[in-house]
């Protein structure tokens, strides 16, 4: 496909018009600008109204639907419906826009909209789908492969449900090819993509959008996918600079926020000076002491101070020296046996 054809093709087609006719279609699909002009807009600069602009903009696309009149860019509508036949039929329509301008190799800035307008013009082939609260808007085949892709994705939002956590694109798509084999990755993932309730966080982890590990909505949110990326302890400074390093939503965190946060939240749990862990590690809160009585009554038994030693620093940070220390408190511990340490 040569540099500016589609252009050329599309130049060419609207001469066809009369002046004020081009001028109102080339206004309403920026074929000559980046952006759009409403009907308000155009009827404003024209003096007639919204109205009347809407009436020569269907007769306008109207006249440019005649068979003879289209035959120049019957080879754009042949790459496009390849390229839609390759992705199931159907595409987010700013996915569609942004790779067929990349395999036009267009230059201009309003590129997207002359492909827009292309298919526009192809409305016996293409179809438009508009954007709802649950759909994304696209362009496909026909209505089959919008209702296609509406029955796969209902059924892997019901999958995704069942997960406990967001899992990586090609878990996605394993569970979708489950669904229907039939479709290949770019199919399955162009159906993924239309979803509004589906969605990627800043890992590139895939779940349902209302999951605060998928749209993290505050720091505490946020805190916890970073702790679940790290999967280490961390101190309150570093979860705060490591937000800050990840797209989440433009918010710098402050440290002493997530602090307060941290503390808060019973997902976290203070492991050290300053330094925190998820719960769900089996972390214990607490001081190094309340640490020990759990352990001695949750063993049954004396421990020898390596074996307590051990236990502790699974559950905390701390230092053997803290460890041995709190055990010389005598009114909570005894030793037993000159090795063995016991609760009073």
């Amino acid at each position: 496909m040569q540099k500016q054809n589609l252009k050329n093709i599309i130049d060419e087609l609207t001469k066809v018009l009369n002046p004020r006719t081009r001028e109102i279609i080339e206004k309403r699909f920026g074929l000559r600008s980046v952006s759009c002009q409403t009907l308000e807009a155009i009827g404003q600069n024209l003096g007639i109204t919204r109205e009347r602009v809407r009436q020569i903009e269907a007769l306008g696309l109207e006249r440019l639907a005649n068979k003879s009149v289209l035959e120049p860019i019957k080879p754009i509508f042949a790459i496009i419906e390849k390229h839609l036949t390759d992705y199931g039929g159907i595409r987010k329509k700013d996915s569609l826009l942004k790779e067929l301008s990349e395999s036009f190799s267009l230059k201009e800035k309003n590129n997207e909209n002359l492909i827009n307008f292309a298919l526009t013009l192809g409305k016996e082939k293409f179809t438009y789908f508009k954007e709802t609260s649950l759909w994304r808007d696209a362009w496909a085949l026909n209505t089959s492969a919008y209702n296609n892709a509406i029955n796969l994705i209902g059924a892997l939002k019901k999958k995704l449900a069942e997960q406990t956590s967001p899992i990586p694109k090609e878990a996605v798509l394993k569970i979708a090819t489950s669904i229907n084999n039939e479709l290949g990755d770019k199919s399955l993932f162009s159906y993924v993509e239309l979803c509004r309730e589906i969605s990627q966080n800043p890992f590139g982890e895939w779940g349902l959008i209302h999951s605060p590990e998928v749209s993290p909505k505050g720091v505490k949110d946020k805190a916890y996918l970073i702790f679940k990326k790290e999967q280490k302890p961390l101190h309150f400074v570093q979860v705060a600079n490591l937000i800050n390093q990840v797209s989440f939503d433009g918010r710098r965190a402050h440290s002493q926020t997530v602090h307060n946060e941290l503390i808060k939240d019973p997902r976290f749990v203070l492991v050290g000076r300053g330094t925190y862990a998820l719960s769900d590690w089996g972390y214990e809160p607490g001081t190094v002491c309340d640490v020990l009585v759990s352990t001695l009554s949750g063993a049954g038994k004396g421990l020898t101070k390596e074996e307590i030693i051990k236990i502790v620093k699974a559950k905390r940070l701390v230092k053997d020296n803290t460890i041995i220390l709190n055990l010389q408190n005598k009114k909570v511990f005894k030793k037993i046996d000159n090795e063995r340490f016991i609760l009073l």
